[in-house]
């Protein structure tokens, strides 16, 4: 088989893990705190990939100029505790279904940050992803956000007005949701800013496995200082089953990781990048067959999901010619 087919195998197996790793932190976030159930999915996705880059290229983890493990920093503290955290807590809120859709813009802002500050082109495929995108999370938002109605207090048997919690609403939609999308839109933005710092922290060494291992390094401990004294209580509290979940989760992004590395040393990055960015619909699919009792997959969600990933393709396609 050709190796760029085998690259574009690969290519659909990183949709496919990031998708699985998303549900499957899905649900063990439902008895686990977002920032301790995040640190878990980093410090199980660093084990093997940090073992592959010790065997394999131990100089180019521990030779590297001091000026490489700053950029290495400073891409592990966008990455993992921002970027994942963010996406962990909207994940937590709102769900894979409302979430991922929301996550997979972070190609819109990868495109923004290029050319704004990376002297690149804006394409007409860039400018109509642009439009597609929008309007396709704004057809998600409207369609998972009704407006809550307001609600008239119950009289007793005796005539008396029973006091009621006012629901806890933002601009008149469940506030939990709003800020869910918030937080959601905050991760997509930071992921889509990651792109440009990997580049100059790559470029130290050339080895994605090595550089992948140092930002994960850097991440947890980033991660560790953000969640502080809570770790050890938060870990006892939570049930083991929920935070095997959160393991596996990590464990199967971390995959999906390797394998984009892999892809794109064997097929061109134009292939390569439409492919990945078929994730949203992945994980759509997974929570439509194991997230049920947890989930309700609808109509709109599926086609403002596609939508999106149709802008998303539109863009890559855009960045690449």
């Amino acid at each position: 088989m050709p190796s760029e087919i085998i690259g574009a195998f690969m290519a659909l197996g990183v949709g496919f893990f990031f998708a699985t790793g998303v549900v499957l932190a899905r649900v063990g976030l439902v008895h686990v705190p977002a920032g301790t159930g995040n640190l878990v999915t980093i410090v199980v996705g660093w084990v093997p990939i940090t073992i592959l880059s010790v065997v394999l290229y131990p100089k180019l983890v521990f030779a590297l100029p001091s000026t490489a493990y700053l950029w290495m920093a400073l891409t592990g503290a966008v990455n993992f505790p921002v970027a994942r955290l963010l996406n962990m807590a909207s994940l937590k809120m709102l769900g894979v279904a409302r979430a991922n859709p929301v996550l997979a813009t972070a190609p819109l802002y990868a495109a923004f940050v290029g050319v704004v500050f990376l002297d690149e082109t804006m394409t007409w495929p860039i400018a109509l992803g642009t439009v597609v995108i929008v309007s396709g999370v704004v057809f998600v938002v409207r369609s998972a956000m009704p407006r809550i109605a307001l609600t008239v207090p119950a009289t007793s048997a005796g005539g008396a007005s029973e006091a009621l919690s006012p629901p806890r609403t933002l601009f008149g939609f469940p506030r939990i949701m709003v800020i869910g999308y918030v937080l959601g839109l905050g991760a997509a933005v930071a992921y889509g800013i990651i792109p440009a710092i990997y580049q100059v922290a790559i470029s130290y060494n050339h080895n994605p496995f090595a550089t992948g291992s140092l930002t994960l390094f850097f991440g947890s401990i980033f991660m560790a200082m953000l969640v502080g004294p809570r770790i050890s209580t938060d870990l006892r509290m939570s049930p083991r089953r929920s935070l095997l979940f959160v393991g596996m989760g990590g464990l199967s992004m971390t995959v999906g990781v390797m394998l984009f590395f892999l892809a794109v040393e064997r097929t061109p990055i134009i292939v390569v990048s439409p492919l990945t960015s078929l994730q949203p619909v992945f994980a759509l699919a997974e929570a439509h067959l194991f997230l049920q009792r947890l989930e309700k997959i609808t109509l709109p969600l599926v086609l403002g999901t596609l939508i999106i990933v149709g802008g998303v393709i539109a863009i890559t396609f855009g960045i690449e010619t």
